[in-house]
C-alpha cells in the first residue's frame, strides 16, 4: 500500500441511534435504555476506519438538509472523512437507523433510509475516481432508486479505469441475487449472506462458489470464529481478537477498512484477515461509530495474538487516533 492510499466509497451515510436493552419489547410493551447518537450507514463506517488507517477517502452519499445531516457532516469532519462528496437532498429527511443492543452486543435494526436513496451519478463530480486505487460500495446502495444507478455506474467507471473494486452486501443481499459478483475483486459477506449469494450450505463452501464464478478475494465473516478468506493463493482461517462485545453494530463494516487495506498492501490472506479481525473487534467494543480505539488500545489487542509482532509495527506509524 503507498503512503496514502486513495479509496472511494459509495453508499449509506445516516444516524445510529442505540439503545442497549436488556430484552427486546414485547408487542406493546416497553424497555427503558440510554440513547447513544452516532454516526452511521456501511459505506460513511468503513470510510471512518480507512481514514483512522490513514488512507484519502472520497464518501459519496446522501443526507437530508436538515440539522441531522448538519450533524453528520460535522461527525465525518471530525474523524477526517472529507464531506465534499456528500450531497445535501430537499424535501427528504437524514437516514435514521435505530439499533436496539443486546447484552452481548447482537442487534436489531429498524432503518429509515430517508435521503440516502436519492444519491445521484450526475452530481458526484467527475474527478472523483482520478487516481483512485479501490472503489468500495454498499450492497444497501442496491436497493433502488437513483443510489443504484450511481452505484451500477460507479463499477461501470472503475471497471474502465481498471481500479479494484469491492463489496459489502450486508442485509440487502437478498436482492442482489441478479447482480454479476464477477465484477467485484473482494467481496466481504458475513456467514448468511456468503450463503444467501451462493445457494450454498455453508459459509467457507460459499466463498468457494463465489470465487468460482470470478470474484477474485472472498472474506467471509464468522464473528467470534474470526474470519475466513479465500484468493488467488489459497485460503484462510484466521482467528478472532477476542474482546467482550458492546455494540456489534458496524463491526463489519471497520472489518471492510483493514482487510481493504490489507489486499491493498499486498499481503497475504492471513495478514488482511488479520487486520481486518483487529478493526472488526475493536468496533465491538461499542459500536463503530463509537470513539475511534487508541493507538495503545489496539497495540494491547494485538499483544494477544503473535502475529502483533508484525502489525503493531506496521500500524503505528499510521493509525491516525494517538493517545493523549
Amino acid at each position: 500500500m503507498s503512503a496514502r492510499p486513495a479509496v472511494a466509497l459509495l453508499g449509506d451515510l445516516n444516524l445510529d441511534l442505540s439503545f442497549p436493552v436488556g430484552v427486546l419489547p414485547t408487542p406493546g410493551g416497553e424497555v427503558h435504555g440510554e440513547a447513544i447518537l452516532s454516526l452511521g450507514g456501511s459505506a460513511a463506517l468503513t470510510a471512518r476506519w480507512l481514514a483512522a488507517l490513514g488512507c484519502e477517502v472520497r464518501l459519496a452519499a446522501a443526507v437530508g438538509d436538515d440539522p441531522l445531516g448538519d450533524w453528520l457532516l460535522s461527525a465525518l469532519a471530525r474523524d477526517g472523512v472529507p464531506t465534499e462528496g456528500v450531497q445535501r437532498v430537499s424535501g427528504l429527511p437524514t437516514g435514521l437507523c435505530l439499533a436496539l443492543v443486546l447484552p452481548g452486543g447482537e442487534r436489531t435494526l429498524l432503518a429509515a433510509p430517508g435521503a440516502c436513496r436519492k444519491l445521484r451519478w450526475d452530481r458526484i463530480p467527475d474527478s472523483w475516481l482520478d487516481g483512485a486505487d479501490w472503489l468500495h460500495l454498499s450492497g444497501y446502495a442496491w436497493a433502488g432508486e437513483g443510489e443504484r444507478e450511481a452505484a451500477e455506474r460507479a463499477v461501470l467507471a472503475a471497471r474502465r479505469r481498471g481500479i479494484p473494486r469491492s463489496l459489502d452486501p450486508g442485509a440487502a443481499a437478498p436482492s442482489l441475487s441478479g447482480l454479476d459478483l464477477s465484477v467485484f475483486d473482494l467481496v466481504l459477506p458475513n456467514r448468511r449472506e456468503a450463503i444467501v449469494l451462493s445457494g450454498e450450505e455453508g459459509p467457507r463452501e460459499g466463498a468457494r462458489a463465489l470465487r468460482r464464478g470470478g470474484t477474485r478475494w472472498v472474506a467471509v465473516k464468522l464473528d467470534a470464529e474470526g474470519c475466513f478468506i479465500a484468493g488467488p493463493s489459497g485460503e484462510a482461517e484466521v482467528p478472532a481478537y477476542p474482546v467482550p462485545a458492546g455494540n456489534t453494530t458496524g463491526a463489519g463494516d471497520a472489518f471492510n477498512a483493514g482487510a481493504i487495506a490489507g489486499i491493498l498492501s499486498g499481503w497475504g490472506l492471513e495478514e488482511a484477515g488479520c487486520l481486518g479481525n483487529l478493526l472488526g473487534a475493536a468496533a465491538a467494543r461499542g459500536g463503530a461509530g463509537a470513539p475511534l480505539p487508541t493507538l495503545s488500545e489496539l497495540a494491547r489487542l494485538l499483544d494477544s495474538r503473535p502475529e502483533g509482532a508484525t502489525l503493531g509495527p506496521w500500524l503505528a506509524p499510521r493509525w491516525r487516533r494517538r493517545d493523549g
